[in-house]
């Protein structure tokens, strides 16, 4: 028989090694941010940098975490990208990063998802600039924002607080970003993913899996699962076949299995 302190520090062994994370080796990127799971390439992880550099998106290799191609993406501008995902058949980068919750710029590029293997350059399709249903000229609050996902056929912003730790979810309406609701996360949300049944929503120290009841807009009116992650400064996250992805500023890749988080 195995003695129990032997399981035990096997056990401390094991989670260790699950959370470990791996290291994007592209040294182009400096300060991640927005993380996205391609659909059409499957071995290949989108991603971006944070603000001060160029319009680029970096296609990496889900497995080794090496570059595969640096796209330059075309007639966009690169103020503060935040987050990415996919919205009727196009990629879409967000540029409404907002520190002091006073741009009047926040926009949606809308590209045509590029071959990371073939291509250099993609080219902006569509540009959409938006404003904030509940955001006076004045407001200088909660107006930030790092999250964006795809869920139920409609594009989601989910706001990161200045002021508390509570998120403000929008729903985005041609030019606008309707309010929907505030809701106490008790953390700052730097990022977003959908896989269609779940809704991931990161903070810089919890991961949050939801199932919404689609009976409304409300993501958060159904079974909400939690785990606690020490990942640094946590920014992106994506749905990975059976896993969840994060990358902090850094470049480190953690990996989490969904069917873990649920079991909680």
């Amino acid at each position: 028989m195995i003695p129990r302190v032997l399981i035990f520090l096997l056990g401390i062994v094991l989670l260790a090694t699950a959370q470990k994370p791996q290291q994007i080796t592209c040294t182009k990127i400096s300060e991640a941010s927005g993380l996205l799971f391609s659909k059409q390439y499957p071995n290949v992880l989108w991603i971006h940098n944070d603000s001060g550099d160029k319009p680029y998106l970096y296609a990496i290799d889900r497995h080794d975490l090496t570059l595969i191609s640096r796209i330059k993406i075309k007639k966009a501008k690169h103020r503060d990208w935040e987050d990415l995902s996919y919205y009727e058949g196009s990629l879409v980068i967000g540029d409404f990063g907002n520190n002091r919750s006073n741009r009047d710029d926040l926009t949606l590029y809308f590209i045509d998802e590029p071959n990371p293997y073939k291509e250099k350059k993609a080219k902006v399709k569509k540009t959409v600039q938006f404003i904030y249903s509940d955001q006076t000229r004045k407001d200088r609050r909660n107006y930030d924002c790092e999250a964006m996902f795809n869920y139920n056929k409609r594009l989601y912003l989910l706001t990161k607080h200045r002021e508390d730790r509570n998120t403000t979810l929008y729903k985005l309406e041609g030019n606008r970003a309707q309010k929907i609701v505030d809701y106490p996360i008790d953390g700052k949300v730097t990022g977003a993913d959908s896989n269609g049944r779940y809704i991931a929503v990161l903070t810089y120290d919890m991961l949050y899996v939801l199932e919404p009841t689609k009976l409304s807009d409300n993501i958060f009116d159904g079974k909400i699962y939690k785990k606690h992650i020490n990942a640094g400064q946590a920014e992106g996250v994506a749905f990975v076949k059976h896993q969840i992805a994060v990358v902090n500023e850094a470049g480190e890749l953690f990996t989490y299995r969904i069917e873990d988080i649920l079991k909680g």
